[in-house]
């Protein structure tokens, strides 16, 4: 086949405003027809690249006579449509095989489809409409590809999908919360950990601007597509109608009764009537309060969830929050396993004492210190009674959930390295990390709820700290030396992995009484940027980050607030093994060969 080029195209234009025929109407209302050549520049069968301007095009010839114009930049990597084949209605690229329909520019063969553009012949001239498509028409169309992309596993064409989109205005905070809304629908248990990822990236975003805002939607996009390949949508229940006195009970009762369908209807319902998001969120915690679910997830979850929807709005409440209870529902209830049955048995005991024990709150001080302690170092029993004390002198409930985020911070502190690198035990980092983003979580929704259900989230939040115990080391319990560091200096600290040097340097920022937005800034630059590998260890170093931050700012002026930001550096600056492949293999062999299961520590 002939492949030719011809000259830049002189750039005659003719602007057609609304209500002209369709043919001078471009998509957004005004047409910018440019004439590219004439009919016999254009022999059938022949492909030609006609630049114009910053716009590349390919036009050709089909065989039945239609003129068509595509980018000539093919989608997958780049390189110019115009070198490859014309067969009937499908172009295809000679470099990597991908075909594409020369009226609609859809990839038949390959990943996304191209821009293809209208096309004329009048006046003895061949002419093509350059005008940017109309967003209300182009946009949808983004964010369906972006969506095939993710099931795909396709990060590369999620990615230039979400560029597109953001180029024809639609925001980085919606297309954020649109990869969340994914998640929702397609997770086959509810919502995961894109949903708080997604809601850190959207703080992130103080770093990364404009475009560059590209960079945190990768790494949810990433998350995402890790967590999704190729599975279907959720079936979800149609919303029911409730008239009862009490919807969040009826909910919670079909929940524990494990009757999901009934549960995620009366849901949808409530959201279908227009129910407001705070009694959507209270309806959740309800329901999560009966049990510490999946290592805290739900919780987590929800916390971010809430974040998420006042900063991206309401509106996308109906497609994120259904999920949220689905994954309550088919939760581990961890108190009910063996280890946590002083939990469970305790608080099912003390549970008709909640509202006495909430209206009976009258600030009273209470010693933070003795509180960590016991849950760090005591038994079970002690750790519920280290909240119980307080409770039943009337400590403020916020208050003692800021003595148990600085109990959690030390517990990850405390972390053995041993135990990552102990392939016969199955706790690692990640399992430590969540008992300190479960008690932010606590903290966050004992701001707000004053509901006497509320308090579980204590006694669980010590008890799931306490239970970290078995993976603390013996040695190195203190914090380091303050020292003099700028930025550079802890970001150097952490990347070679000088865990003293880096904590030390951030600790001195803060009794100093530096400024630590700037350290936040290039960390939250620096997880973003491929310091890891795995899409769940990224997670898990973005949550911890940002909690780290959070906590040592809510807990100012108290006695541990350098806590949670030591930890969360420790973390960072620590060995973290992503890849398992021989340690899986070695723990199958065991398990199948010889009837030995992985140990655990902790539960």
């Amino acid at each position: 086949m002939l492949i030719a080029k011809a000259g830049a195209c002189e750039i005659r234009r003719r602007m057609t405003m609304s209500g002209k025929s369709d043919e001078d109407r471009g998509g957004n209302g005004e047409a910018m027809w440019t004439e590219v050549g004439s009919p016999g520049d254009f022999p059938a069968g022949e492909l030609r690249a006609v630049p114009c301007g910053a716009i590349k095009l390919v036009v050709g010839r089909t065989e039945t006579g239609r003129v068509f114009a595509l980018d000539n930049r093919c989608p997958h990597e780049g390189y110019p449509l115009a070198t490859g084949t014309l067969r009937g209605e499908a172009l295809t690229c000679c470099w990597h095989n991908w075909k594409f329909d020369v009226g609609s520019g859809r990839c038949t063969l390959g990943g996304e489809g191209v821009r293809a553009f209208p096309v004329r012949e009048r006046e003895g001239k061949v002419e093509v409409d350059l005008a940017e498509p109309d967003p209300s028409f182009a946009i949808p169309g983004y964010l369906e590809s972006m969506r095939e992309a993710i099931l795909d596993h396709d990060l590369g064409r999620a990615l230039r999908d979400g560029v597109r989109a953001l180029q024809a205005g639609f925001g980085i905070e919606e297309l954020i919360a649109e990869v969340a809304a994914i998640d929702a629908e397609y997770g086959e248990y509810g919502s995961t950990h894109v949903l708080p990822v997604a809601t850190d990236a959207l703080r992130a975003l103080e770093v990364f601007e404009g475009l560059d805002g590209a960079v945190p939607l990768g790494t949810v996009l990433d998350l995402c597509m890790d967590a999704n390949q190729r599975l279907p949508k959720r079936t979800t229940p149609m919303a029911v109608a409730y008239d009862g006195d009490d919807l969040g009970a009826e909910i919670q009762a079909a929940v524990e009764a494990e009757d999901l369908e009934r549960a995620e209807g009366l849901y949808r319902g409530a959201i279908a009537s227009g129910a407001s998001l705070e009694d959507l969120e209270a309806i959740l915690f309800l329901v999560i309060s009966d049990h510490l679910l999946s290592f805290g997830h739900p919780l987590i979850y929800l916390v971010k969830a809430g974040e998420l929807l006042r900063r991206v709005g309401e509106e996308h409440a109906g497609r994120i929050l259904p999920a949220l209870l689905f994954r309550a529902g088919v939760s581990t209830r961890e108190d009910t396993l063996p280890y946590m049955r002083t939990l469970a048995t305790r608080l099912e005991a003390l549970r008709p004492e909640f509202r006495g024990l909430r209206d009976g709150v009258r600030g009273v001080p209470f010693d933070a210190v003795l509180l960590r302690d016991l849950v760090l170092d005591g038994s079970p029993d002690e750790a519920f009674d280290a909240v119980l004390a307080p409770l039943r002198a009337g400590a403020d409930p916020a208050a003692i959930a800021e003595a148990l985020v600085g109990a959690a911070a030390h517990r990850l502190w405390r972390f053995d390295l041993a135990v990552e690198y102990d392939s016969e035990v199955v706790e690692g980092w990640l399992h430590a990390t969540h008992r300190f983003t479960f008690a932010s979580a606590v903290r966050n929704a004992l701001r707000t709820l004053e509901q006497p259900f509320a308090l579980a989230f204590l006694f669980q939040a010590a008890a799931f700290v306490q239970t970290g115990k078995r993976m603390d080391r013996s040695e190195g319990l203190e914090f380091p030396a303050e020292r003099e560091l700028d930025v550079d200096g802890i970001l150097a600290a952490i990347l070679g992995r000088d865990v003293d040097a880096a904590v030390g340097g951030a600790l001195g920022r803060l009794r100093r009484g530096g400024d630590l937005a700037p350290l936040r800034a290039r960390l939250r630059e620096l997880v973003h940027s491929d310091p890891l590998v795995r899409p769940i260890v990224v997670a898990h170093a973005v949550k911890t980050l940002e909690a780290g931050f959070e906590e040592c700012e809510a807990l100012q002026g108290h006695p541990d607030q350098g806590a949670p930001l030591a930890a969360a550096l420790r973390f960072l600056a620590s060995p973290v093994v992503e890849r398992r492949v021989r340690e899986t293999a070695e723990r199958s062999v065991r398990w199948v060969a010889e009837g030995r299961m992985p140990r655990k520590l902790t539960q």
